[in-house]
């Protein structure tokens, strides 16, 4: 094998050794923002155990749709998701509203839709085909982890 030919297939090897290492976490939260009712200032998470039910691909904070949305009383709270990319952290990425019945325990949260604040900002990230502009049921693991971060 010619010299060149080696060095370019080290410098190859290199590389996608190299680009397989920073692969690991892309496309996973890399910290949520809560702010809402309650909180003198945005709250930020970046515990392990939250951000691993808090994945944006996978949509495993969306439980099923609600009948009903939650009454408007309750307190709504803004989760701004980032995002681990290729290129670093991509702050803002996602976001959603989240509420808590304290009395009954039912957790909802809302992806915005077509016209809300976060729609244009979510689309760019994923769109979730007739999840959006609707209230979910929050998925429990998630609402718990959240829950544990809340006044």
């Amino acid at each position: 094998m010619r010299r060149s030919t080696r060095i370019l297939v080290v410098f190859l090897a290199t590389a996608a050794i190299e680009s397989s290492m920073f692969a690991v976490g892309i496309k996973e939260t890399a910290r949520l923002t809560i702010s809402g009712p309650g909180l003198s200032q945005p709250l930020e998470v970046t515990d392990e155990n939250t951000l691993a039910f808090s994945n944006v691909f996978a949509g495993t904070f969306i439980g099923e749709p609600a009948v009903n949305p939650p009454d408007a009383e309750l307190p709504r709270y803004r989760i701004v998701f980032d995002i681990q990319t290729a290129e670093g952290v991509r702050a803002a990425a996602y976001t959603v509203l989240y509420c808590k019945d304290r009395w009954t325990g039912d957790a909802f949260v809302y992806v915005p839709g077509y016209g809300d604040d976060g729609y244009r900002r979510n689309i760019g990230t994923i769109l979730r085909e007739g999840q959006d502009g609707r209230w979910h049921r929050a998925a429990t693991p998630w609402s718990q982890a959240i829950n544990r971060h809340l006044p």
